[in-house]
């Protein structure tokens, strides 16, 4: 974490500012990711008494906020403009202006008042993934914050830009009652149509926002988005549950996908409280009799049978070049459902056997890679971004939210 997650807070840029690699690239220096990986980072910033920092990221994010209210999955700089991997980019709708507040101790740069411009669409135009996840960690990172201060005048003032990144949500309700969007945090392949994944988060925000509502005093409105969430979540067992697991994803033309072995979406339904006691008894004994997930020593594998895509599910674009199954892969993101999943199951020998595995994988340098793809022949590669900070966030998280298991 002091080699990774310290080092990322520079607030070079604007105060609150940290980049998503320890270095600083890989994705840029001056780039916010308030998709995914932000969200991930502001957890342990706020256990490490970061409040400041997360307070001013935030006020960030808002401000970069459409007025249908979504948010973006990923903000550049001004003069950012479309083109390959950034196609989905909208110049200059999408730019914004953010006049940073003074803070003693900063560089003099995050004093800056400067013009930002958000990414809201995705370069992989089959299904264009990631467009849940921006506005989903929205009220993921706000619960944090609230849970962290416990302000309610913060609250009030912000609950409205909270609930609208929510009604964005809402207005990707198909007729099945799922939550579209594609891939939540997976782009290659990009799960085109209804991801499993996607349902779990939305209904666990949907919650989370309700939750504050009732903390703000707001009574009808917790009823509503704890409506929200039921709905959803009863959409979701209807369709993705198969007897002992949940499939992975709903197709536009092939239905429900379940070809993969077990996917992530299993550790999710688990993780946020969708699946039922009688589901689990069912479920969990497959999950914890399942080494794929852990191929290669490595926590944690979104699919178990990661050579068992098929042609039309890969993703290919002409503006970006790429593998297409690049998450195909163990990934922070994923060992987080599962961490979770064995936090609520108390499932804590398994738990902290993953965070060895983790820590065995940064042994050589102290750093983890973005993403960690099985080979053909059993052993693991190391690839994407190099000092990316994902699984360092994770690893906080799950050290912090689990503290007796690792003091036992």
């Amino acid at each position: 974490m002091f080699k990774n997650l310290i080092p990322a807070a520079t607030q070079r840029v604007y105060p609150g500012h940290f980049t998503i690699n320890a270095d600083g690239g890989g994705y840029g220096s001056d780039s916010t990711w308030p998709g995914l990986d932000s969200w991930q980072m502001i957890g342990p910033y706020l256990q490490l008494g970061r409040t400041r920092l997360v307070l001013d990221y935030f006020e960030f994010v808002r401000a970069s906020q459409r007025k249908d209210g979504n948010i973006p999955f990923a903000i550049f700089n001004g003069d950012t403009r479309p083109g390959c991997c950034l196609r989905g980019l909208k110049y200059p709708d999408d730019v914004f202006t953010h006049k940073p507040p003074k803070r003693d101790g900063l560089p003099t740069s995050s004093q800056e008042t400067r013009q930002w411009i958000g990414l809201f669409e995705h370069w992989q135009t089959k299904g264009f993934p990631l467009t849940t996840l921006g506005p989903i960690c929205y009220v993921l990172t706000a619960a944090e914050i609230f849970d962290a201060t416990g302000s309610r005048p913060w609250l009030e003032e912000r609950i409205g830009s909270i609930e609208s990144a929510a009604k964005f949500l809402l207005t990707l309700r198909q007729d099945s009652g799922l939550i579209g969007g594609s891939g939540f945090y997976i782009e290659s392949p990009p799960r085109e149509g209804c991801d499993g994944v996607t349902q779990c988060y939305a209904v666990h925000a949907f919650r989370q926002l309700a939750r504050m509502f009732r903390a703000a005093g707001d009574k009808a409105q917790e009823t509503a988005w704890s409506g929200h969430a039921d709905k959803l979540a009863k959409a979701f067992l209807t369709v993705f549950w198969r007897e002992d697991h949940f499939g992975e994803y709903v197709h536009p033309e092939h239905g429900l996908v379940d070809t993969h072995g077990l996917s992530d979406v299993n550790w999710a339904a688990v993780a946020f409280g969708l699946a039922d006691d009688g589901k689990i008894e069912r479920l969990w004994p497959r999950l914890m009799g399942e080494p794929a997930f852990w191929a290669g020593d490595m926590p944690t594998q979104a699919v178990t049978k990661p050579f068992a895509y098929e042609k039309w599910e890969y993703s290919r674009s002409p503006d970006c070049s790429g593998e297409p199954l690049n998450d195909v892969a163990a990934m922070g993101r994923v060992w987080y459902l599962e961490a979770l999943a064995c936090q609520r199951m108390k499932a804590r020998t398994r738990l902290v056997d993953s965070v060895r595995k983790v820590c065995r994988a940064a042994k050589g340098d102290g750093y983890w890679r973005e993403r960690y793809h099985l080979r053909p022949d059993g052993s693991i590669s190391p690839d994407g971004s190099q000092k990316y900070c994902e699984y360092a966030a994770v690893l906080a998280r799950v050290v912090f939210a689990n503290r007796d298991a690792f003091l036992a």
